[in-house]
């Protein structure tokens, strides 16, 4: 029935595999689907996901549903007793898979994936570490590696709380039960882009897990794991990539080895212990020889020798090559019983001491937060790099609303940025189609909204934030002069947005992605977004006075712009008896007896000079005249004269200061 652990071994064994399938392979095998897709590619050497052999599909999918019911049990149980609290990320993008091209440039992103079967072997991991976190507790309470969880702070849930309470829900995180609780009724009463919102921010506040020294810890500290749900809890499953899981490794050898050994715990003498040696293995042992074509001669439990070739120096070599890479804590079990206690002698000197294992714990935090952190840069460098050749169109949700924009979650890509809907100036800057009017209305973009398909600018547009500190009742409204529509924001409003980066600023480094509004409602439309275009009567006061200028806005505005609208205004001058200018009907005359004097000194007809003078009184005058106001009269000498100076007093200040660091050198 799958309800309860009947035993339990440790032991060394060596695993082999019928099939070493991927995660999707197995997905398509619980499913009833063909595990492989059609031409895919081999996968590389020693790696999982070569075609499966159809004659194995059918017990494959036995063992896999069997495992999966155990999952699913194990997840329920920690759910409903330890509390555990479902971080998964589900649609939302925590962890982003990248298409690289040849030159290594991002031509494709999207998020992982997450499917049950990733779920079934998670569940089987944290049920064999926590299993084990036990085990070498128990045996060594000063000295154990264990990887615990502390409870949130509820002051760090803040910004969730006051978004459920948008959303109409109450929140409580007192618990990790509670909290679990509270995101269930919220997945099932919000869309999924908003459930990944709520997930991602309960994640944010959550403290980080931590590898501890057991024999370092104070007194009234608990080891259990917040988030799992489960009160003891280690790294144990993959000692191929983390030294946590070495450690561990060594721990656990070093209980099962133990025989009639004494520890001591807080400086006193402890009680004996007597364990069990480690079971020794069914299967074939490379080291004895076991399966070689020219194996030596192996000494077994009972003293007999096996039969083999001693003195075949191709598996003799092969052994001792073996042999010699092999660690301290190998095990052979097939050797005699001095060489035993010998062996465990040796192990019990090399297990960790507390003031040792501390300080390795304390390191692999360190590197765990800086690997964490790395990979969010390096995440964000890449999503950089994508959107600098490439834009998407996706879903956000509204988490707080600004004077001149607002801030929006993007779950496929777990990221938060703004979305400006005016500049630095004020001048609201929006798709003219969000309240119904041309798409020629306005001005053309700034160079900023520049990249927004259809984007145009409204300068007396007017964006207003209404009840900033009540996330409830909180609205970002904007109006434009001459509509009778406005546009309002509200929190958890899913809109549609596209994600680009823009480089017309950029020198040197790469900006981050810049997120623009496309459209005023959800690209998938799940659920009715509260975002609304609502409509209003003009105000009363603002149509007195203006009888005489009345324009049926209703029926002129989605046929034509704003300047056609405005130009269409009959305006009646208060101006007696005279016309405008662009009235006037006067005849054109030819202008006669123009007559120039002076380069530049035009007398058109009709203008008498009470002072003419003859060309030689001219000549004299203009000898009369500086050299710059000759310049401004037109004369080209006085002219040239003055860029000669100029350019000879420029050359000998560079003289001067050429000749005054060569005397500053001497």
């Amino acid at each position: 029935d799958l309800e309860e652990v009947k035993s339990t071994w440790y032991g060394r064994t060596v695993i082999h595999n019928v099939q070493a399938m991927t995660y999707e392979q197995a997905h398509n095998i619980l499913h009833n689907k063909e595990p492989d897709e059609p031409q895919s590619l081999p996968p590389p050497p020693l790696t999982a996901g070569a075609p499966v052999n159809k004659g194995l599909v059918r017990g494959l999918k036995k063992d896999l549903t069997t495992l999966t019911r155990l999952a699913r049990k194990l997840r329920g149980r920690r759910e409903s007793i330890g509390g555990a609290v479902d971080l998964s990320s589900g649609e939302r993008g925590s962890e982003l898979k990248f298409v690289l091209d040849d030159n290594g440039k991002p031509i494709k992103v999207a998020p992982k994936k997450e499917l049950e079967i990733h779920h079934t072997i998670a569940e089987l991991m944290i049920m064999s570490n926590a299993f084990v976190a036990e085990t070498i507790y128990k045996h060594f309470p000063d000295s154990s590696i264990l990887r615990i969880h502390r409870s949130a702070n509820v002051e760090s849930f803040e910004e969730l709380e006051k978004l459920l309470m948008a959303s109409g829900m109450s929140f409580d995180g007192s618990t990790n039960k509670s909290l679990a609780q509270t995101l269930q009724e919220a997945k099932a009463k919000q869309n999924s882009a908003q459930d990944s919102l709520f997930q991602s921010l309960a994640t944010r506040a959550m403290s980080e897990a931590q590898y501890v020294c057991t024999g370092s810890m104070e007194e009234g500290v608990g080891l259990s794991h917040y988030g799992l749900g489960i009160g003891m809890y280690c790294h144990f499953t993959s000692p191929i990539r983390r030294y946590a899981d070495i450690a561990v490794h060594h721990l656990l050898l070093g209980s099962l080895l133990k025989k009639d050994v004494q520890y001591f715990k807080g400086g006193s003498k402890g009680v004996q212990n007597t364990e069990e040696m480690i079971p020794e293995s069914n299967a074939i042992s490379i080291l004895s020889g076991d399966g070689l074509p020219n194996a030596p001669k192996i000494a077994t439990s009972d003293g007999d020798v096996e039969d083999g070739d001693v003195e075949d120096d191709i598996g003799e070599d092969f052994l001792d090559s073996l042999i010699e890479g092999t660690s301290e804590f190998t095990l052979n079990t097939r050797v005699n019983e001095e060489e035993t206690e010998e062996k465990t002698d040796n192990d019990d000197k090399a297990l960790f001491k507390t003031t040792e294992l501390t300080r390795i714990c304390d390191n692999l935090n360190a590197q765990n937060r800086a690997a964490k952190r790395s990979s969010m840069e390096c995440q964000s460098l890449f999503l950089s790099l994508y959107f600098r050749a490439n834009t998407e169109v996706t879903q956000a949700v509204i988490v707080d609303l600004k004077q001149n924009g607002i801030i929006v979650y993007v779950p496929k890509f777990d990221m938060k940025g703004p979305v400006y809907v005016a500049d630095r100036d004020g001048c609201v800057q929006i798709i003219p189609k969000f309240l119904n009017l041309p798409s020629s209305s306005g001005l053309p973009p700034s160079a900023g909204f520049s990249s927004i398909d259809g984007c145009r600018m409204f300068p007396d547009a007017k964006c207003n934030l209404y009840n900033a500190d009540d996330m409830k009742k909180s609205r970002l409204e904007i109006n434009i002069l001459g509509s009778t529509q406005k546009l309002t924001f509200k929190p958890l409003d899913v809109i549609t947005i596209q994600v680009s980066c823009d480089l017309s600023n950029t020198t040197a480094r790469i900006p981050p992605p810049r997120l623009a509004l496309v459209s005023k409602e959800s690209k998938q439309g799940k659920k009715k977004t509260n975002l609304t275009l609502e409509k209003e009567n003009l105000d009363e006061s603002e149509s007195k006075g203006t009888e005489s200028c009345k324009v049926d806005l209703e029926n002129e505005l989605p046929s034509q712009s704003m300047f056609e609208v405005l130009s269409s205004i009959e305006i009646t001058p208060n101006l007696d008896d005279v016309p405008l200018r662009f009235q006037s009907h006067h005849k054109k005359t030819e202008v006669e007896g123009r007559v120039q004097t002076l380069k530049g000194r035009i007398h058109f007809g009709g203008y008498k000079d009470s002072s003419p003078l003859s060309n030689e009184d001219v000549s004299s005058e203009l000898k009369m005249l500086s050299l710059e106001d000759s310049a401004k009269l037109g004369n080209y000498d006085a002219s040239r004269r003055i860029e000669r100076e100029a350019t000879s007093r420029i050359q000998r200040k560079a003289a001067e200061k050429r000749n005054t660091r060569r005397a500053k050198r001497k």
